[in-house]
């Protein structure tokens, strides 16, 4: 009976396996297809806090190439001061974005329909630094 018993979980805890392999197996193949066809711009970077410590900062805008409305999420660790303008090709400033209140994650539409199509740059900023902490460009439709 013991050695009956002993079959029996062994096949059960086998088919288990397989069922949790097949489904994590499936979240995988689901991840690289959400990868494969995101339509957006993103990344991260360090921003020096001080000699030894470094904030990870991570960001997105969709769709890639905007026409009317761009998606804009950036996140951190913790609370940060975060602001934003969007550059036209000659460095001219068309767009600025600054929240009320300091948050984490900020996750934020921007209404960018009266642009012209072309190249532009979005410049973030920290606080009140003049200069930019980072900055990368999309398209506008």
């Amino acid at each position: 009976m013991k050695k009956l018993l002993f079959i029996f979980a062994l096949a059960f805890g086998i088919g288990c396996s397989a069922t949790a392999t097949a489904q994590t197996a499936k979240a995988v193949n689901l991840n690289e297809e959400a990868v494969k066809n995101y339509d957006g711009i993103g990344g991260s970077f360090l921003y020096k806090l001080n000699e030894r410590e470094s904030l990870n900062v991570n960001y997105a805008l969709t769709p890639k190439s905007p026409s009317n409305t761009a998606h804009f999420f950036i996140h951190t660790p913790d609370a940060r001061p975060f602001s934003a303008k969007i550059a036209d090709a000659k460095g001219k400033t068309v767009y600025t974005w600054q929240p009320q209140d300091q948050n984490y994650m900020y996750d934020a539409d921007w209404d960018i329909a009266s642009l012209k199509a072309g190249v532009y740059t979005v410049k973030v900023f920290m606080g009140k630094e003049a200069k930019s902490i980072h900055e990368f460009s999309f398209t506008k439709q």
